[in-house]
């Protein structure tokens, strides 16, 4: 009888199918380790600054979101 250690190596060592089709459908330069990273870009002051105006201006909205949510459930009554 054949271990289940004995099984595992063998379909390890059988190629996977979606994997050959991945192989097959993309061009080199599209496998992640053809990929080059490019590490974390330095944003002038102008832009931390944007990010932050649209990080406040969001958390206000989903506050005024849920206040007329609030609101409807309660008028409804």
């Amino acid at each position: 009888m054949i271990s289940n250690k004995a099984i595992e190596q063998q379909q390890a060592a059988l190629p996977n199918p979606a994997a050959l089709w991945v192989h097959e459908v993309l061009e080199p330069d599209q496998f992640s380790t053809a990929k080059q990273p490019f590490g974390r870009q330095a944003l002038s002051r102008r832009t931390i600054l944007l990010l932050w105006v649209l990080r406040v201006y969001v958390v206000l909205m989903v506050l005024l979101v849920a206040l007329q949510t609030w609101n409807a459930f309660h008028t409804a009554q």
